[in-house]
């Protein structure tokens, strides 16, 4: 059961809108003892279908325009793997830059109640860092993200094999000097 306030923030309503919505007969509320209302989940679930339909977003991006090629392939990647969607998202530009375009109008739209899942073929492709922040996000408006491809490519790991990268090159070049 969920209380009013609860029900206002799934559906993207104020209180206001949720009591005419009870006087259309568009929800019933369980009236408790003390006069309060409760509404059941399953009844909030079905309005949200009526309010509007959420939406299936696939989300691809690449670091930089020579990649295009990529994100093409990405693109059919997720296209292939999801059936039902509604839209796709690209985005050129690094992971670091918070101000992409496409990232913006996603997070827009899941703020906004939106959108239902967002599928990337890896965690990277929507952000370098701060990935869970973004999941605590998703589901505080019932937003699940869902990665195709979950192998460990974490920014830590990244960084790991950067280091490593480095530290063997420098090996060799103190051999040389």
């Amino acid at each position: 059961m969920l209380k009013p306030k609860e029900v206002c923030q799934k559906l993207g309503i104020s209180y206001r809108t949720l009591q005419n919505y009870v006087k259309k007969g568009y929800i019933k509320p369980v009236v408790l003892q003390s006069g309060k209302w409760r509404f059941r989940e399953e009844d909030v679930e079905k309005l949200m279908g009526i309010i509007r339909k959420r939406k299936i977003i696939l989300y691809a991006r690449v670091s930089s325009n020579t990649q295009k090629d990529d994100l093409i392939n990405q693109v059919k990647y997720l296209q292939e793997q999801v059936k039902d969607y509604d839209q796709v998202i690209t985005d050129i530009g690094s992971g670091l830059n918070m101000k992409r375009k496409g990232f913006l109008k996603l997070l827009r739209m899941i703020l906004n109640n939106e959108v239902s899942k967002v599928v990337i073929a890896y965690p990277d492709r929507l952000v370098r860092f701060g990935f869970e922040i973004l999941e605590e996000v998703c589901k505080a408006h019932n937003c699940e993200i869902v990665v195709l491809n979950n192998e460990d490519k974490t920014p830590e790991r990244g960084l790991i094999r950067v280091n490593l990268r480095l530290s063997f090159y420098f090996s060799l070049s103190k051999d040389y000097l």
